[in-house]
């Protein structure tokens, strides 16, 4: 477990440290309201992915699980699958923002971006697919070498070029090399595969992952929405102080999601095996997952004024109060990612999404209500307040799925 633990996490470590790099370098070259503009755009592709994922990754690494044999049929039919429904997405981000007032060259940018949805989706599926054998080494192999390679291009072309659209171009194709290497790497471990185009089954896979899915989707809504909705009601500047912040905020969810990747398999096995041995290891869980985000909180907290002049310079000091504030949700953040998925590996995924549901609304409506007179600080607040609320919630309906599985 140590030994996976930390295959993940070196992946996730260095995914960290190159896209942390990127964001240093677009915020102190391009200012505070160019990096709005691309914490914008590359929030709106990151929430549309979830859409394109549909929960099947997860749903994939659960199934193959429990059954190995059907690997082959599961994979190849989820590839199929997820092409179709990335298309579709990026139609759909067409359609949807030509019908704001966004500035025609933020739309332009976006639309580049976008094709990047097809190549990630397809990408993230090959990765989890060694997950549901447990070898998560090429999990790891394979996300450290798409970011490596997308913030080592960003880089490069930022500094070489000082442009935005420069950078947008690199990223769209670092994913498409990421997505040959994927299929090669894959392909060479694990033998031939190709995407099955099925319709038919398609359905009875989107049945079966639904609830997953759209918990997925409004965690993906729920982590991603205050970025949008201070683009839309505030401007650039603003989104590029709450940006600053929350990157940070986001480089701390590394631990839990590594963790959780290696989890995740076991947990599946000993829940439907032994369920002495699951609640042990849930309970050790729990306080790993605690004792590390109130660490990184209080480091967060004690130092953001020191932190945020280190890495983003002195035209980013509003940031140092929004990261206090985002700073106390930190600890409430881990101990959330983890009970949510111990409600999908005890099949309540679907009370695990009406959680999800219920904590994006309230986000919704705080951020409408906090953002015009708080502006950053009123999305800051926001995070916290539906993080207490969420962690009540999971926390009591994973006590019932113990009770009740």
């Amino acid at each position: 477990m140590i030994k996976n633990t930390l295959y993940i996490f070196a992946g996730r470590a260095s995914n960290a440290l190159f896209l942390f790099l990127l964001t240093l370098v677009v915020s102190r070259q391009l200012g505070p309201s160019l990096f709005g503009v691309f914490s914008f755009i590359t929030t709106v592709v990151i929430s549309a992915n979830s859409f394109s994922n549909l929960g099947l990754d997860i749903w994939m690494v659960r199934e193959i699980t429990k059954v190995p044999e059907k690997a082959k049929q599961y994979l190849s039919a989820i590839l199929g699958l997820k092409m179709a429904a990335s298309l579709i997405i990026i139609a759909f981000i067409f359609l949807i923002f030509q019908m704001t007032d966004l500035p025609e060259t933020t739309l332009h940018l976006l639309w580049i971006l976008s094709i990047s949805i097809l190549f990630n989706t397809i990408s993230q599926t090959l990765w989890h697919y060694g997950d549901c054998f447990k070898e998560f080494v090429y999990h790891s192999f394979l996300w450290a070498v798409s970011n490596i390679v997308k913030s080592v291009l960003g880089i490069a072309l930022v500094l070489f070029y000082g442009e935005l659209e420069f950078l947008v171009i690199g990223i769209v194709f670092a994913e498409a090399f990421a997505l040959l290497l994927s299929i090669y790497v894959i392909r060479r471990r694990f033998g031939r595969f190709a995407p099955q185009f099925q319709f038919s089954v398609w359905v009875d896979f989107l049945s079966r992952s639904a609830p997953i899915a759209m918990g997925t989707l409004f965690s993906v809504l729920y982590f991603r929405l205050d970025i949008v909705m201070l683009q839309l009601m505030t401007d650039d500047k603003m989104v590029g102080f709450y940006s600053a912040a929350y990157k940070l905020y986001e480089v701390a969810v590394v631990f839990p999601q590594s963790l959780m990747i290696v989890l995740f398999p076991s947990l599946v096995e000993e829940f439907h095996a032994d369920r002495a041995a699951f609640k042990i290891r849930f309970k050790k869980a729990f306080a790993v997952y605690l004792a590390v985000g109130s660490s990184i909180a209080l480091v967060f907290f004690v130092f953001s004024n020191e932190i945020i002049n280190l890495i983003y310079g002195n035209d980013f000091l509003f940031s140092v109060e929004v990261l206090d504030i985002l700073a106390c949700a930190t600890p409430i953040l881990f101990l959330n990612f983890l009970l949510s998925n111990i409600l999908i590996v005890s099949g309540w995924e679907k009370v695990n999404t009406w959680s999800l549901v219920g904590a994006t609304a309230l986000n919704i409506v705080l951020n409408l209500a906090w953002i015009p007179e708080y502006g950053a600080m009123g999305a800051a607040k926001a995070t916290l307040a539906c993080e207490i609320a969420l962690i009540a919630v999971l926390g009591f309906q994973s006590r019932k799925a113990f009770k009740n599985p």
